[in-house]
This record gives C-alpha cells, structure tokens and sequence, in this order.
C-alpha cells in the first residue's frame, strides 16, 4: 500500500515560502542599497553594491523556479498524486508490492514533464505564454545550479517581475499581496504574535507598504500598473485607512512613511473616485481641495475630508 500520500496544500504551502523568500532577499537588498542613496554615495559605490549582490539575487532566483515546479506539483496533485509518479512497475521499491511503502520512495516527474502532464489532465490548462516563460526560467535555474556562467546577471527588477508573474500564472491576478500578508503573518520576524492584534496586524501593513514602495520604485512604470495597479502618473495621496492601521505601532512616527508611494490613486476608469491598492478602501474624490489640510480625497457618503476626519 502507498503511504505518506502528499496533499496539494503541502506542495502549495512550499511554494508559496519558496517564492516569499525570494521576495524578502529582494526587498532586504533594496532597503539596504537605499542607505547608499541616502549618503550620496559615488555611482562606482553603488554599481559595487549590485555586483556583490549577484550571489543573492542569482540564488532567489533559483528559488523562484522551484516555487514554480512546487506550484505545478500542487496542481497536478489536486487532480490525482498518482500522476506524479514517474516510475516504470518495474522500477518501483522493492517488495512494494508485499509491504506498505512511501510515497517519498517513488521517482517522480522531472520538471520538465510537469506542464506537460498537467496540461493532459487538467480541464484549465496553461497557454504559450507560460510554457516559454517557464522554460526560460528553467534555462536560467541549470545555469545557476549546474555550472559557473559568469555572464549571468539579473537586475532587481528582473528578479521582481520572475516573482510577480510566476505568481500571477499560477495563483492569480492581483493575489501577491494577500500572498505575502499571510506569509509573514507565518514568518519568524512576526508569527510569534506579540502585543495586542491591531499593534501585529500594524507592523505586517507597514512591512507590506515598504516592501511595496521598494519593489514599485525599482519596477518600470508599466509593470508597476501590470502587478499592482499603480500609475505613478494618476493623482495620489496616502491612503487614511492604511494610516490609522499604522498607528497602532508602538510608537509610531509619520515620518516612517516618507519613503512610501502613495497607494490611494484615481481609478482609471472612474475618475471621480479613488482606491487603494493595498487595502482596497474606495473614497470619492472631491473637486476643490480641503481648506484644513489640502487633501482631495472624501467620504462617499458624508462628503467628509478623510484626513481630517480621522482619530489618531
């Protein structure tokens, strides 16, 4: 009998940490690369930085490619376990047939079969535009694992956008963020819950709106509206809901959020309202500014300035 049967949650699970690290390896070299910036660094300092980077970046990008073949094993576990199974009767365990054997015995399917197999079973296949895309990322995986190719290099932005778009092919458009809150809500920096709830949640929104305002300034303006809906063109203030979310740190100095991007925008296809694309919270956006503090953004139902509304 085969035992230890995996479930498509556990490959899911494993992807979805794969994937989320390589993420923190990116935002954690772009935060520390913005000290150069900070002190005006010379540009040899900060070309410097990128090229003792290459280890790391190289190295989260291989995880990637294994977040993506976790993510297809899901897949394909979700329609049967046994299709992952590679091997010939004749090549299974010893005395399989006579004893109870794990399923972690069997020789399983090479990664590049799984799009196949996958594609042969499941009535929601992957198109053209995936299988290229992932066989470049396999390219690039053999490299870094199997050989020295000095020539390969990938740029903060490529590593961000192989994130994103494995991500948004096989979990979903616009699903990152609600990825990475339940990520680091199983984190070691936050998982250990300590405080009250609304002072936990507060830190994973601030680290969310880093993380964030990090990748978007590294990303090209099309691809920053392509992941996230974010035109740093439309007209933007900082978000009120996401705010008083921040204040609930210990703490709290508004000056942490200088750096953000403001992620209350104008919505393209109604300009008189505004949404964030992190919370999500809608508001009306009023013709003439607040006479107390500037701000466009309003209520929909009181008509009320939402900054000067709040309590903080």
């Amino acid at each position: 009998m085969l035992i230890d049967i995996p479930d498509e949650n556990d490959f899911y699970i494993a992807a979805e940490n794969l994937i989320n690290s390589a993420w923190s390896s990116l935002t954690k070299l772009l935060e520390d690369h913005v000290v150069f910036e900070d002190i005006e660094a010379e540009e040899t300092a900060k070309d410097k930085y990128w090229i003792y980077a290459k280890p790391e970046l190289t190295a989260a990008a291989a995880m990637v490619q294994h977040a993506v073949e976790f993510y297809l094993k899901a897949k394909i576990l979700s329609i049967s376990p046994y299709l992952l199974i590679a091997s010939e009767p004749r090549a299974f365990p010893r005395k399989s047939d006579s004893k109870d054997v794990s399923f972690t015995e069997f020789r399983t399917l090479d990664a590049q079969d799984l799009l196949k197999v996958l594609n042969t079973f499941s009535s929601e296949r992957l198109g053209e535009d995936f299988k290229q895309w992932f066989g470049n990322m396999r390219l690039m995986r053999n490299k870094i694992m199997h050989t020295v190719d000095n020539n390969l290099s990938i740029k903060p932005s490529e590593l961000a956008v192989a994130i994103l778009q494995g991500h948004e092919y096989l979990v979903g458009k616009n699903s990152w963020i609600k990825s990475r809150t339940s990520f680091l809500n199983r984190s070691p920096e936050h998982g250990v819950k300590i405080g009250s709830t609304k002072e936990h949640d507060a830190y994973i929104h601030l680290a969310i709106h880093r993380e964030l305002s990090l990748v978007i300034n590294s990303l090209s303006p099309l691809y920053a509206i392509k992941f996230f809906k974010y035109d740093e063109i439309s007209y933007s203030e900082t978000c009120t809901t996401c705010y008083e979310i921040f204040s609930h740190c210990d703490f709290f100095d508004c000056k942490w959020t200088d750096s953000f991007v403001q992620t209350l925008q104008r919505r393209a296809e109604l300009h008189e309202e505004m949404e964030c694309i992190v919370c999500g919270v809608v508001a009306a956006i009023s013709k003439v500014g607040c006479q107390e503090c500037g701000n466009f953004s309003i209520n929909s139902s009181t008509r009320e300035c939402l900054w000067c509304a709040i309590n903080l």
